[in-house]
C-alpha cells in the first residue's frame, strides 16, 4: 500500500466509514511509514480537541462588546459609503433637499400680495379686504395665481386658479372650467412649486 491510499484510509478510519480489511491493510502500513503514522495522530489528535472544545460558548454579551470596540465610522465616511452604493439616489436626494430649501426661502421671503394673471384689466382689487374680484359677467381666459390675498369669483375664467395663503370665493353666478388649489402651508406650497417647474421642464 503506499501513502497515497494509505491517507484515504486515514481519512475513511475518521469518519468511522472504514471497512475491517481496509483497517487492517491501513494498521500494517502504519506500522513502517512513519509520515503516515505522524499524519494520523495529528488528526486524530484535532479531532478530539474539536469534540472537547465543542461545548465552549461565548458569553452573550461578546459580540456588543466586540461591536463597540470597533473604531466608530464618521459622517463622512458613512456618506462616502452611501454615495458608492447608491449614487443616483444620493444625487436625487440632494437635489430635492436643495430644492425644497430654496423653495422654503423663498417661502419665507414671500409675505407681499402677488397677482399673475393673462387678462389682469378684467379683474377688480379691492386693497382693504385684500382680495382680488373677477366680477359678474367678466370672462378671464388663462390662469390666475394670487398670493397672500383671497379671490371672489363672479364671472368666469377659463383657466386655473391657485390661491396661496388665501382662499377661493365662488359666487353662484362664477364658474371655473380648469382646477381650483388653495395652498395654506409651506410645505403645500413647495409642492405646488415642484409641480410647476415639472410642467416647465416637461414639453
Amino acid at each position: 500500500m503506499d501513502c497515497k491510499q494509505a491517507t484515504g484510509f486515514i481519512h475513511d478510519y475518521l469518519d468511522e466509514t472504514i471497512r475491517q480489511n481496509e483497517e487492517q491493510h491501513l494498521n500494517e502500513h502504519l506500522l513502517h511509514c512513519i509520515g503516515c503514522r505522524a499524519r494520523f495522530q495529528s488528526l486524530r489528535q484535532t479531532i478530539a480537541f474539536m469534540q472537547s472544545a465543542s461545548h465552549i460558548h461565548a458569553p452573550q454579551d461578546f459580540t456588543d462588546k466586540v461591536m463597540a470596540a470597533l473604531p466608530k465610522e464618521t459622517m463622512s465616511q458613512i456618506w462616502r459609503q452611501r454615495m458608492h452604493r447608491h449614487p443616483f439616489v444620493v444625487a436625487a436626494s440632494l437635489f430635492l433637499f436643495l430644492m425644497a430649501g430654496s423653495m422654503m426661502s423663498l417661502w419665507s421671503e414671500d409675505h407681499q400680495f402677488q397677482l399673475s394673471a393673462d387678462q389682469l384689466h378684467k379683474l377688480e382689487i379691492d386693497e382693504k379686504q385684500n382680495k382680488v374680484i373677477v366680477p359678474a359677467n367678466s370672462v378671464v381666459t388663462g390662469d390666475i395665481v394670487i398670493h397672500n390675498a383671497d379671490l371672489a369669483i363672479e364671472g368666469q375664467v377659463k383657466g386655473n386658479v391657485t390661491v396661496i395663503d388665501g382662499h377661493i370665493y365662488l359666487a353662484s353666478t362664477g364658474s371655473v372650467l380648469g382646477e381650483r388649489e388653495e395652498v395654506h402651508q409651506a410645505v403645500g406650497w413647495v409642492w405646488y412649486n415642484l409641480k410647476r417647474v415639472a410642467y416647465q421642464l416637461v414639453p
